[in-house]
């Protein structure tokens, strides 16, 4: 998976089509980088595209508050 962009508190990357946004993406981040890992969207299984994650809890809260 091609990460795009990542500092402290948000990593972007390409998620590819076949890969589930909610559960194998985060997984696969959490081994590739070594943090834990928050969704805040997803796209559907058969699309890919760019991604945004949250890598701790406060930056999860701060960017769904922007995104709703």
């Amino acid at each position: 998976m091609e990460i795009i962009y990542s500092d402290k508190q948000i990593v972007v990357c390409i998620k590819p089509v076949g890969v589930d946004a909610e559960h194998q993406v985060p997984d696969m981040l959490k081994e590739n980088i070594g943090s834990e890992i928050f969704t805040l969207h997803r796209l559907d299984k058969n699309v890919g595209g760019v991604m945004v994650y949250a890598r701790n809890k406060q930056a999860a809260a701060a960017l769904s508050k922007t995104i709703t």
